[in-house]
């Protein structure tokens, strides 16, 4: 079972990961999309991708399709294009997010803490 739920999670990188960094190269601002359209357009994407690279591996006389090949392909095509995205400015918009969702998880917690009231000082006129 455990197994299992780590082949769906890697599964999930190997098509989100590579999605968003194509994403990110050919929409590098942030005002292009949206946080959920670009997770939108991130999961469509690295779909296509995966099968481009799962079609390419198993082309006669390249290799032949396993798990093992199709990882290492997919990080080589993933490395390079966290390459281009940096050198697009692409990779700002990611690390914006991430300070975006620490800002909201700050807010959260804030909230969840009591706050201590003071008494107040009388106003003298």
């Amino acid at each position: 079972m455990l197994e299992a739920v780590g082949y769906v999670i890697l599964g999930l990188i190997l098509i989100l990961a590579p999605g968003l960094l194509l994403s990110t190269l050919l929409y590098p601002k942030r005002d292009s999309f949206d946080f959920w359209k670009r997770i939108g357009v991130s999961l469509g994407l690295g779909a296509i991708l995966a099968a481009v690279v799962g079609y390419v591996i198993a082309m006669p006389g390249v290799g032949t399709l396993s798990l093992g090949s199709f990882v290492i392909a997919t990080l080589i095509l993933s490395a390079i294009m966290a390459i281009l995205s940096y050198l697009r400015g692409g990779l700002g918009m990611i690390f914006s997010y991430i300070d975006a969702a620490k800002n909201v998880f700050r807010r959260q917690k804030a909230e969840q803490e009591p706050q201590i009231k003071t008494p107040e000082e009388p106003k003298t006129t």
